[in-house]
């Protein structure tokens, strides 16, 4: 009996284990109601567990886009999480054809000649300096004979691509094990409790969050960590700005060449930058880039807008844009799409 029981508790735990760490089974236990989304109150929040950031995540209600008869245009965006398709789809946009791809990834694409074919780069600004630091092909036109090929590779490709992934999850299992497991809002209570305490009575919270002076914010430290390139804080010379501008104008030319009709810039701030400026020398980077006087591409500005309503565009747990901060950003997409219909 006691061997037994030795064995269903380690067949659970393998089971657990393997759902832990595998995506599509945590997605479908997920589905089942087996356990809950980890980042439902914020990534902030979920890394810090302080209530008083504790927000549910919201479902920004769409906008109705009045698709024109007329508009021939196709847009593709080379993007981050601010625009990953929990958040931002095709329905969000006037087009007659929508494709995104993270920045990490790479995809060849056909392009429609009768069609007006615009590319979105859009990028956080805690990424832009190591985004523009190297070339940008993520996006690569190819002919129909080239697709075919590449279809008839799929099969090659996609074993592959299953094998880096598995690597990929094995590298993350701790951590996806850990959310898969203590997810719940029992063991988000008790981590909120232990939390508290920590900051209380010893002014110490999770090392990857700041914040704010006024203690209203909560903020990621990468954006906040003068050390790192990715914060609004660490110096920028204009030396390395120049560069940047150059290897900015040179993607623009890249993918002008390539077909595309016309390439646009759009760097969301950081949370910081917007809300907290004051808590370090900020370096400015939205501003100068969007400012430069030899920057060739069209610059999606949201910068100003943002700055107006500081405690309206970002969510209270969240690094990312509130409802209100991405309402903001599609407008100005969409007042570009609307100048090429």
């Amino acid at each position: 009996m006691k061997q037994l029981s030795l064995y269903i508790i380690l067949i659970t735990f393998l089971l657990l284990w393997l759902i832990g760490c595998n995506p599509t089974l945590r997605r479908t236990a997920f589905e089942l109601g087996f356990t809950q989304d980890s980042y439902r109150y914020g990534d902030l929040y979920r890394l810090s567990n302080l209530s008083q950031f504790k927000q549910l995540a919201q479902n920004c209600p769409k906008k109705l886009i009045k698709k024109d008869s007329i508009n021939n245009a196709v847009l593709f965006i080379i993007g981050d999480s601010f625009t990953e398709k929990e958040r931002i789809n095709a329905t969000d946009f006037n087009v007659s054809n929508y494709l995104r791809i993270h920045w990490n990834d790479s995809l060849n694409v056909q392009l429609d000649p009768n069609k007006r074919n615009i590319l979105v780069l859009q990028t956080v600004e805690r990424h832009f300096r190591e985004h523009f630091a190297i070339p940008i092909k993520n996006l690569n036109v190819v002919t129909i004979a080239q697709k075919q090929a590449e279809k008839n590779n799929s099969l090659s490709d996609f074993l592959l691509s299953t094998y880096y992934n598995w690597e990929n999850t094995l590298k993350e299992s701790e951590e996806s094990l850990s959310s898969f497991l203590f997810s719940s809002d029992l063991f988000l209570l008790l981590k909120e409790w232990k939390a508290a305490l920590n900051l209380n009575w010893f002014g110490r919270h999770n090392d990857q969050i700041a914040l704010s002076p006024d203690g209203k914010y909560i903020l990621f430290s990468w954006d906040t960590d003068s050390t790192r390139i990715t914060s609004s804080f660490k110096a920028l010379p204009e030396n390395e700005l120049s560069q940047l501008i150059k290897q900015v104008n040179q993607t623009r030319n890249h993918y002008l060449s390539l077909g595309f009709d016309e390439v646009y810039l759009s760097i969301i701030p950081n949370k910081t930058s917007i809300v907290a400026p004051e808590m370090g020398h900020y370096n400015h980077l939205v501003e100068r880039v969007q400012q430069y006087p030899t920057l060739h591409i069209p610059f999606i500005n949201i910068w100003n807008t943002y700055t107006q309503h500081r405690r309206e565009v970002y969510s209270l747990s969240d690094t990312h844009w509130s409802c209100k901060g991405q309402e903001i950003w599609l407008e100005e997409i969409n007042k570009v799409l609307s100048k090429t219909n």
